[in-house]
């Protein structure tokens, strides 16, 4: 049994008239134009969709899932209608899984393929079944933990921003020419106020061609690959001397290095946080309706002990953002190393963040050498 184009149209136009799609306009525009592609011919692919539908840049490379979650949509939507308003209909329009192409089928094939098929027959694909029930349950990637689960979904890309420090060329101690660093030129705006100011230095100076990190961002990218990688899922890397705030803004991020290099992310943090403020070398604590202001001195000597803020806040366009700020590195390698620690992240959470999503924390990291052996909570405030 067949159905003509023009039925065919008219199942569509029901569709998108109903309820149930009246108020999703991408889902109903998106059928319409799946459906007309279809009659086409056209050979429909993930990427043609995002060109040619959402209007992406042919020259992109990025992997955008923007058009599995609006199909995943469809889907949905569909099988709402079909529940609801559609419930009596001869012809059902499908969409199938890893598919883009629109079909028809009779809504009663599934009963007639019952009623005609002897229980012999059905035991092959009942095993069938079942065996593929149990490979798709131990598939089925483990729950990620609260504070976490945000970044590994496939919902939204995630990118790792590690905190890299201007730099200068001149004379070094040693009386040769090399890479200086000073913590109150963090920019080239900086670097050319500085000359204007210091014009006898200006002619021996000039902004070096690359910028510097310490050990922990090998250590600490390290440690974040191997939670990723035990939920399936990656992130991108950039340096944040070189990041904008367009490319923060395109997605999930995740800070990790100082706090004196003039980085964006502590404007994110000043912004978003309703309790605590970075003002140079010291945090602010005001405003909480049950602890007292205070405000927190946050020079170490680096070697033997770093103060470490970890945040977890909301980004731009309704993004997440998880910060880990310190003057030195031992702050962050070891706070990172807790909060990819399943046990640890498991009762921070339930101690700390009384069911809300968001916190800053501040702890006190006491080491040797710059290699950690203490971490104290200093603060945990849940917001």
């Amino acid at each position: 049994m067949n159905i003509s184009t023009e039925k065919k149209r008219l199942a569509v136009d029901e569709i998108r008239k109903s309820g149930t799609f009246s108020k999703a306009p991408t889902s109903s525009s998106m059928l319409q134009y799946l459906f007309e592609e279809t009659l086409k011919g056209t050979d429909l692919k993930e990427k043609l969709i995002e060109i040619d539908f959402f209007g992406e840049s042919k020259n992109t490379d990025k992997s955008n899932p923007r058009v599995r979650v609006n199909i995943y949509n469809l889907r949905k939507k569909l099988t709402s209608y079909y529940e609801k308003e559609g419930k009596n209909d001869t012809w059902q329009l499908c969409i199938d899984k890893g598919q883009y192409q629109v079909s028809f089928i009779t809504k009663n094939r599934k009963e007639r393929f019952l009623a005609v098929s002897k229980p012999t027959i059905l035991i092959p694909y009942l095993l069938l079944f079942v065996v593929l029930l149990v490979f798709a349950l131990n598939s089925i990637p483990k729950k990620a933990p609260v504070l976490w689960r945000s970044f590994l979904s496939n919902k939204t890309a995630t990118t790792l921003f590690v905190g890299d420090v201007f730099g200068i060329m001149g004379t070094t101690a040693t009386g040769n020419v090399g890479w200086n660093r000073d913590y109150n030129i963090n920019d080239l705006k900086e670097f050319y106020q500085f000359c204007e100011n210091k014009p006898e230095l200006a002619g021996d100076l000039k902004p070096s061609n690359y910028s510097y990190t310490n050990g922990m961002a090998a250590v600490s990218t390290q440690r974040l690959s191997l939670l990723f990688k035990d939920y399936e899922k990656e992130f991108n890397i950039r340096f944040s001397m070189q990041s904008t705030i367009a490319d923060i803004k395109e997605g999930n991020s995740i800070y990790i290095g100082p706090i004196k290099n003039n980085n964006k992310f502590v404007h994110f943090f000043n912004e978003e946080n309703p309790y605590f403020k970075i003002d140079g070398d010291r945090l602010l604590f005001s405003n909480h309706p049950s602890l007292k202001d205070t405000v927190l001195n946050l020079i170490s000597n680096g070697t033997e002990s770093d103060y470490a803020i970890v945040s977890k806040i909301p980004g731009p366009d309704n993004s997440e953002q998880f910060i880990f700020f310190s003057n030195h590195d031992i702050g962050v390698r070891s706070t990172v190393e807790y909060f990819t620690n399943i046990d640890s992240i498991q009762h921070f959470t339930e101690k700390y963040l009384d069911e809300k999503s968001h916190f800053t924390a501040v702890f006190l990291t006491k080491g040797v050498s710059r290699t950690n052996t203490d971490l104290d909570l200093i603060w945990a405030v849940a917001h």
